[in-house]
């Protein structure tokens, strides 16, 4: 998915739903995890496609996103498959100004797209709880993300949901992932699921099938 035609990272995670009254659980010692708190982040997330849905059609997803406030960050996503409970998806980071695309984002999508027909097609605000979990050696192993979304039609809030996203930064690990989803399991989370906010954003806003 990248230009010079090497591989793109890999993002790998796993999204629980959660109902409101969700509280997420303490997972210290989890599998032999330390938690590490980072506190509550905002997310705003701009997310771009054609009228007719040409990005999602392919597997694509192009999104502007800033964190409280401060410079953005251009990101695209696709070919997700699934690893028993986790997504798994080519993710890569570009830097580029808020009002287009840059070059080397259009460069990763493919080239059935006419880029020029690309605008504005959902955006999220996110309130965003991190927990990161380290593992023996003081390494980032997962970083566990409490979200209260909002989904915008301008100022209009059409929808909200809550999930929490477990993406792995260190080598997977099936034991201490089960681990992980069996103690947010236990607090109320449901099983495991494979929507992305931006396909429920897309569904909420009448822009693709419910």
């Amino acid at each position: 998915m990248t230009a010079s035609g090497s591989s793109a990272p890999l993002e790998r995670e796993v999204k629980l739903q959660v109902g409101e009254d969700f509280e997420l659980p303490d997972l210290d010692g989890v599998a032999g995890l330390r938690a590490a708190d980072r506190g509550v982040h905002v997310l705003e997330a701009t997310y771009w496609d054609t009228d007719a849905m040409d990005l999602v059609r392919l597997g694509y997803g192009m999104r502007y996103r800033t964190t409280d406030s401060t410079a953005g960050t251009w990101t695209v996503k696709g070919n997700t498959t699934n690893d028993g409970p986790a997504l798994v998806r080519e993710e890569t980071d570009i830097d580029g100004e808020p009002e287009h695309p840059p070059d080397a984002a259009l460069q990763l999508i493919s080239s059935e797209v006419d880029a020029s027909r690309l605008r504005p097609v959902a955006w999220l605000r996110t309130q965003r709880h991190i927990v990161d979990l380290l593992d023996e050696g003081g390494a980032q192993w997962a970083e566990v993300a409490d979200d209260v979304v909002a989904v915008l039609d301008g100022d209009r809030v059409v929808t909200t949901f809550r999930e929490v996203e477990v993406e792995l930064k260190g080598s997977p690990d099936e034991r201490r992932l089960a681990a992980v989803i069996d103690r947010l399991r236990d607090a109320g989370a449901e099983q495991p699921a494979a929507t992305s906010k931006y396909i429920r954003a897309l569904r909420a806003l009448g822009r693709v099938p419910a």
